[in-house]
């Protein structure tokens, strides 16, 4: 834990990411994740809020960047967003994220919560980075039908300040099941998204970014590939979304 004074996931929102990334439980699960077979390295830097430092999240990847070897690190998922923008050549937090990129591990970023249902909005670190996959969040109307997704209203999109269009692509963000703690401050605030013992539903990039870092951890599991061509891969084999704002690939 880089976030000092706590132990465990007190808030909810870590187990439930990670579970959507990479939750187990066998063939016959109803709630696997997307890789489910993926071993998952935890690094905490929230505190029971969901609030974190920057010096926390940047301690957190400097980590990664020296224990990657011997943790096998292929894919680092960042849910969670900066509150201001700034330009990517100068945001500590953006030249962190580059640092782990540039090492060889495949950086996922959510792209935000702040959207609106017709304006763009501004995009904060490390969503911003224009080397990093930047994931959206859709509506998949309970459907496996891609040409009835939509973006949901409050999945943020835009250019940064530097210009580049944000975010690469989308993944079913709304509506999702993952695993949470009991005690945990989202079960306890939200009971009525309790589906069985164990489990809840919530909406958010934060939920879609996993996805994505789930789809890339099997890419990788079968090809010795570059991040820049991890990405190249999911966003060419997307599906074009029209009247998202920007034109987004569905993952």
């Amino acid at each position: 834990s880089l976030a000092p004074g706590l132990a465990g996931d007190q808030l909810g929102h870590g187990t439930m990411v990670a579970g959507l990334a990479a939750g187990g439980g066998g063939l016959l699960a109803k709630y696997r994740g997307a890789a489910p077979v993926s071993p998952i390295v935890d690094l905490k830097v929230t505190d029971s809020q969901g609030q974190a430092l920057t010096a926390d999240v940047i301690a957190a990847i400097d980590w990664l960047i020296a224990n990657k070897g011997k943790y096998n690190v292929k894919v680092a998922n960042f849910s969670l967003v900066g509150n201001t923008e700034a330009s990517f050549m100068s945001d500590p937090l953006n030249k962190a994220v580059e640092r782990l990129w540039f090492s060889g591990v495949v950086v996922v970023a959510a792209v935000g919560n702040n959207g609106t249902a017709s304006a763009p909005t501004k995009i904060g670190a490390p969503a911003n980075d224009p080397f990093i996959i930047t994931v959206g969040a859709t509506d998949i109307v309970s459907s496996a039908n891609l040409l009835d997704d939509y973006r949901t209203s409050w999945s943020a999109y835009g250019y940064t300040a530097d210009g580049f269009a944000k975010p690469d692509l989308t993944a079913p963000g709304r509506y999702l099941i993952a695993p949470v703690p009991a005690a945990s401050v989202f079960a306890a605030t939200k009971p009525e998204r309790i589906v069985e013992p164990g489990y809840m539903w919530m909406s958010g990039t934060s939920f879609a970014a996993p996805i994505v870092a789930g789809a890339a951890a099997q890419i990788l599991a079968r090809n010795s590939w570059s991040p820049d061509q991890v990405k190249g891969a999911l966003m060419l084999t997307t599906t074009y979304m029209p009247g998202a704002g920007l034109e987004m690939g569905v993952a």
